[in-house]
């Protein structure tokens, strides 16, 4: 489940880095606005998972020491 997610993350920034890549030069500050603010989703998606994997980890922790 998380390496799927991983996954999904890791092919929207794959996506949004070719997107930017196509429409650099025609970029305007609008659309670098709406870049940024994916950018910003992302990491807020990868951060997410990253606290639901730690939360996981620490669950395992607790139930290998009872």
């Amino acid at each position: 489940m998380v390496e799927t997610k991983i996954f999904e993350i890791m092919d929207e920034a794959k996506e949004l880095e070719a997107k930017i890549e196509k429409y650099k030069d025609a970029a305007d500050q609008e659309m670098v606005i709406v870049w940024m603010d994916n950018i910003l989703k992302l990491l807020m998606k990868l951060g997410k998972l990253t606290e639901e994997t730690e939360d996981r980890l620490d669950e395992l922790k607790e139930s290998v020491e009872k």
